[in-house]
């Protein structure tokens, strides 16, 4: 068995990439499904990926991780047999922190992660131990550096629909699995936009996970307007409400639209629960009498968007 590391992009014609990972100071380790072994993301570079793009995927198929800032480590050649398998060729390890963990993709290859304080001992592949030094080196020069972490943007929508002559919203419980103590809050669908994705798209793309509805109409989006030059290709659009997360567990941003959808509610999904038609008359009670009940984040648009109702 040959393994060698050199300096980030010494070599050339990679084909894989590797991505050593931290989660709130910890290693993260990823265990496969029917194995007993651990190991940090990492595979074959596809056809017309980057290093860097194969790096960003990986971590995501095989950790969940949503948002993370990454940056390159090493290189390095290796030429040998692990687990039955023979490894030649030439790859570039990354260095990740992550910030948010999200579920584990429904077709990743791994069944769970753990974070660990140091290396686990059993290793389904042990050269992995070459690339550690220079890691934990990372680790340490930015110990001491104050890390930049920038606010995650997000969409949401409030969903009205006429229900006996009254117009309700559609109200969630929400369910997330990094942030337990924000189970059960009430909140709208909402999700983070992906990079470079349409806010639009982003938005049906969410309400159709975490409520099983199609958007239909989506108010403002008939305004829009798409802009491309100089390489860029800007979207100009006017939300119904805007909010930022200026303390607490996340950094988060939310644009809110006002839009219809159709189709059968799910009974839950990953990140909801007890989906629900509220009418804007109970709705108003709510937001005065159990403001508690709410999430902060979509608090002050519900209380916008019934004050816009009663100026109608």
């Amino acid at each position: 068995m040959e393994s060698k590391t050199y300096s980030f992009n010494t070599l050339s014609d990679y084909k894989f990439a590797d991505i050593i990972s931290l989660y709130r100071g910890k290693w993260i380790f990823c265990k496969q499904k029917e194995k007993t072994t651990w190991e940090y993301p990492s595979g074959h570079i596809e056809i017309g990926e980057t290093p860097l793009e194969a790096a960003k995927r990986e971590l995501y198929e095989e950790t969940g991780a949503i948002d993370f800032d990454i940056e390159p480590l090493c290189d390095y050649y290796f030429n040998g047999e692990l687990n039955g398998n023979t490894f030649i060729g030439n790859g570039q390890v990354y260095f990740a922190i992550v910030h948010t963990l999200g579920e584990l993709p429904y077709n990743s290859e791994m069944e769970r992660i753990e974070f660990f304080d140091s290396i686990p001992d059993e290793l389904t592949y042990p050269v992995i131990r070459d690339f550690f030094p220079i890691a934990i080196r990372k680790k340490e020069s930015i110990a001491n550096e104050k890390t930049e972490r920038l606010a995650i943007p997000g969409v949401g929508g409030i969903i009205i629909k006429e229900i006996d002559g009254q117009k309700h919203i559609l109200l969630q419980e929400r369910y997330k699995k990094d942030a337990p103590s924000e189970n059960g809050l009430l909140e709208v669908p909402a999700g983070r936009i992906r990079e470079f994705e349409n806010i639009f798209d982003t938005l049906k793309r969410e309400v159709k996970e975490e409520t099983g509805l199609d958007i239909t109409k989506i108010y403002g989006e008939e305004l829009s307007e798409i802009y491309s030059k100089h390489e860029y290709k800007v979207i100009n659009f006017m939300p119904f409400s805007c909010s930022q997360n200026l303390e607490g567990q996340f950094p988060f941003m939310v644009l809110l639209f006002i839009c219809h959808a159709e189709g059968e509610l799910m009974q839950s999904s990953d990140e909801s629960r007890n989906y629900k038609w509220v009418s804007v008359s109970e709705l108003k009670k709510m937001l005065v009498n159990n403001k508690d009940l709410f999430f902060p984040m979509h608090y002050n648009a519900l209380q916008k968007f019934i004050s816009s109702q009663q100026t109608k």
